[in-house]
């Protein structure tokens, strides 16, 4: 349940900022004037879902691919790094 709320909180942040900044950046009128199509509003909100989307699965497809000591390093300090390694040193 963590994780999924976790997702959906990053997510909808990711939603916003992608928003934010096609309102910033794009300018409906001119969009449609490339595209040869009237465009409104409503397409940015589109065009940041698709964004948003295509990114949230681009990086949990990334993140499947990488090996777990490249997770480990990525999620835990050095500080933690060395506390492991001399946990794993007593042990033996």
């Amino acid at each position: 349940m963590t994780l999924t709320i976790g997702v959906i909180l990053c997510y909808l942040a990711l939603y916003v900022v992608n928003l934010a900044w096609a309102l910033f950046v794009l300018d409906p009128a001119v969009m449609g004037g490339y595209l040869n199509k009237p465009l409104g509003y409503g397409d940015l909100f589109t065009l940041t879902w698709f964004v948003a989307s295509a990114a949230t699965v681009g990086g949990a497809l990334g993140s499947g691919l990488e090996s777990e000591e490249a997770i480990r390093a990525a999620a835990y300090s050095k500080r933690e790094e060395e506390r492991r390694n001399r946990l794993a040193a007593g042990r033996t």
